[in-house]
């Protein structure tokens, strides 16, 4: 298992800063956000990804697509256009590529038990993720799936989830990906989960409860790393979490602490 970092919470200003003090402080990889996938950016991660221990380990191009309600044809193409960008710059650097199908504050707040996702977004969502899954075949990359909890969107929620959507799709390069944060308002068991989701597993993305970095909050990451070694991952593991304070000095306490936690 590897430590990686997103490049958002990275300290420095530009990549190869960031790079530079990531790979001081004892990380492995960096998650790239981007607002488009152009052939520029390739170029610097490249450049910057040849000098340093830090590989570029998963990207994502957001733009207002991301945020856009998947409730349409013309929203499902714009979703599927961007991801396609996503995933032809997660092939030229070797990473995976993130998909988010729909992001975005839920009105009213869905305490209650979560209604059956309707046939029409059902099948926006199907059609959405099988198109990108072709695309994903043809040009080489992963496409990972990110559930996300009840409160940010209404398609799907659980590593559970994430998987049957794979398996209806039925393409090899389609897998998902684990958010602690995520997992630990919708999940019974990390652990658990993680274990019956295995060999999809592709990427991770590491916080604490609260998007608190880790050992702040409630998760047990000891119980965690160990159910991934049982599956068998050796993938990357970016933070995605608030840093309060000196960041250098409390990613560097943060290597230490998940190191400290590995099997």
């Amino acid at each position: 298992m590897k430590l990686a970092c997103i490049e958002a919470i990275a300290p420095g200003l530009t990549l190869k800063e960031k790079c530079e003090n990531l790979e001081r402080i004892g990380f492995e990889g960096i998650e790239i956000w981007a607002g488009s996938g152009g052939p520029e950016l390739e170029q610097e991660i490249k450049a910057v990804a040849t000098g340093s221990r830090v590989k570029p380990c998963s990207v994502m191009v957001v733009n207002e697509a991301f945020q856009q309600p998947l409730d349409s044809e013309e929203a499902m193409q714009a979703k599927a256009a961007a991801t396609r960008e996503t995933l032809r710059l997660a092939a030229a650097i070797g990473a995976v590529g993130m998909l988010v199908p729909e992001y975005g504050p839920q009105l009213p707040p869905p305490i209650l038990p979560l209604f059956p996702l309707g046939e029409d977004k059902r099948g926006l969502l199907l059609r959405l993720v099988e198109e990108a899954g072709r695309y994903a075949e043809e040009s080489g990359a992963i496409l990972v799936l990110e559930p996300l909890n009840r409160y940010e969107t209404s398609l799907f929620h659980t590593l559970d989830e994430a998987v049957a959507i794979c398996k209806e799709v039925g393409i090899p390069n389609v897998k998902i990906m684990a958010d602690l944060f995520q997992m630990i308002i919708e999940e019974r068991d990390i652990a658990e989960s993680l274990k019956r989701a295995g060999e999809y597993i592709r990427h991770i993305h590491l916080s604490d409860s609260g998007r608190m970095l880790p050992g702040y909050g409630n998760i047990d990451f000891k119980a965690t790393f160990a159910a991934l070694k049982e599956i068998g991952y050796d993938g990357y593991m970016a933070l995605e979490c608030a840093v309060s304070g000196n960041a250098e000095d409390e990613l560097r306490k943060c290597v230490e602490y998940l190191r400290g936690c590995m099997p």
